[in-house]
């Protein structure tokens, strides 16, 4: 073997990036660096026993240019023999307000990416990111304000998204294009030091380097001093509380307690839950913004809104939880229904809950335990559970009450009020599962509650989805 790649498999080893049996998913845009990514893993492919296959995005910013680079990966691959999957999309016509071309391009490529490999089943995504890479990352992160979690800089792996040429440098990876006679595209754009990647690449990095030779190591050293420190600081979150991070439909909810232990800890969890799960960009100020509100005395209150990013302190039986999400909590009328066979086991995907609906024989009617109902039984026609609709009411010990002054005397939060889920039977609410938001107990309505010598049903639900 070459080298660099003899250094490229070692490294993928070392680091356990692929494993046999991977179905590798590459994102080549026909430059120097993803041509060799391409190039090495097909190679090493049948050495370490996985498969190969290419992504191409055509962003139509230079015309015929960029065409002509679809043209080249498709004819590439071909060459190869490897499927490819070409896409084009037009990031200036469907420009995102507030966001640059670069941020745009990037999340649309990863979530295209991510899309592909779930739907058929690629194990890994593997991109063509460079030592050099790195280390530009760093010095822009550093010139820009970051803290800790940003020294880290680009992972070497992340989820399903691996990063095998992080260990070459630019000069080793051209060395390689040369050896092997490798063809690839330039990208003109890359010489445009109106980018800030290509003013750090081109005009900061050549400076430093004539003062000091060895600043890449070094800068290299730092990164992975602060990727390892991140790292302990987040086990350790998770040792002192175990479960204390929950990932529910379209949020992360967090106990505050377990992040208030100092400024830091609080910037630093906030901004690694923003990074990591909101995918969202998060600067100073933002956490600066976000710790002021944490101070407030208000129980549920929204602590910032702004730039794809929604925080709010929620409290649930007497605990304080932070609720992280891409989209507002509350954006109207939003239903969910789903029916409740018997024997059958339903996932609740908008309340985060699966539920189990089964008949039982007469027992001794007892204090059911926690996520359990008991309910009579006369041979329904009709169970569901879903949320709230207008003019819901449920019969209580002291008569009939609406949900609607129900939620008010519970105190509910609005998106806990579209959220709770009922168990209603023959059109009539027999259960409100309050436990599943965390405000109360489960009632059941005294029409439904079980008797001696009848048979029960019994419906079980439980939480899915803890980080």
């Amino acid at each position: 073997m070459n080298n660099s790649i003899q250094k490229v498999y070692t490294f993928i080893q070392d680091n356990n990036l692929i494993v046999p049996g991977d179905r590798i998913l590459v994102s080549v845009s026909a430059g120097k660096d993803s041509m060799t990514l391409l190039h090495m893993l097909y190679v090493l492919r049948e050495h370490l026993g996985f498969t190969v296959d290419v992504y191409h995005l055509d962003h139509k910013v230079r015309g015929k240019e960029s065409f002509g680079d679809l043209l080249f990966v498709m004819d590439q691959a071909s060459r190869y023999g490897i499927p490819a999957f070409i896409e084009r999309f037009d990031f200036i016509r469907y420009k995102e307000p507030g966001k640059s071309f670069e941020q745009q391009a990037r999340e649309y490529r990863y979530a295209r990416l991510h899309m592909l490999a779930q739907h058929y089943g690629y194990t890994k995504i593997a991109t063509a990111h460079t030592k050099s890479d790195q280390i530009e990352t760093l010095l822009m992160r550093m010139l820009q304000g970051t803290g800790l979690q940003g020294l880290g800089a680009i992972a070497l792996a992340h989820e399903s998204i691996i990063r095998p040429l992080l260990v070459l440098s630019q000069d080793e990876v051209y060395s390689y294009i040369q050896y092997n006679n490798l063809p690839y595209r330039h990208d003109c754009t890359n010489d445009d030091s109106t980018y800030l990647r290509n003013y750090i690449r081109h005009s900061v990095i050549p400076v430093i380097q004539k003062r000091f030779s060895q600043f890449d190591e070094a800068l290299l050293n730092l990164q992975k001093q602060a990727h390892d420190a991140t790292q302990s600081i987040i086990d350790l979150l998770h040792s002192l509380y175990p479960g204390f991070i929950q990932k529910q439909p379209g949020l992360i909810q967090v106990q505050e307690r377990a992040i208030s232990h100092s400024e830091y800890i609080f910037k630093f969890y906030c901004a690694y839950i923003i990074s990591n799960y909101l995918k969202q960009y998060v600067d100073s100020d933002i956490l600066d913004a976000l710790y002021r509100a944490h101070y407030s005395k208000k129980k549920n209150v929204t602590l910032f809104e702004g730039k794809g990013i929604y925080i709010y302190r929620r409290y649930r039986t007497a605990t304080s939880f932070l609720i992280f999400s891409s989209k507002p909590l509350c954006q109207g009328d939003s239903n969910y229904e789903y029916k409740l066979p018997v024997g059958k086991t339903v996932t609740v995907t908008q309340a985060g809950i699966t539920v189990q609906c089964a008949v039982a024989e007469s027992i001794d009617v007892q204090s059911p335990e926690s996520g359990t109902l008991v309910l009579r039984y006369d041979g329904y026609d009709h169970i569901v559970i879903r949320n709230r609709r207008t003019g819901d009411a449920i019969i209580r010990k002291t008569g009939r009450r609406t949900l609607k002054r129900l939620y008010i005397d519970y105190r509910l939060t609005p998106e806990q009020k579209n959220l709770v889920p009922l168990i209603v039977i023959d059109n009539q609410i027999a259960a409100i599962l309050f436990d599943v938001t965390g405000t109360a107990k489960a009632q059941v309505s005294p029409p439904f509650l079980p008797e001696n010598g009848q048979k029960m049903l019994v419906i079980r639900y439980w939480h899915s989805n803890t980080v």
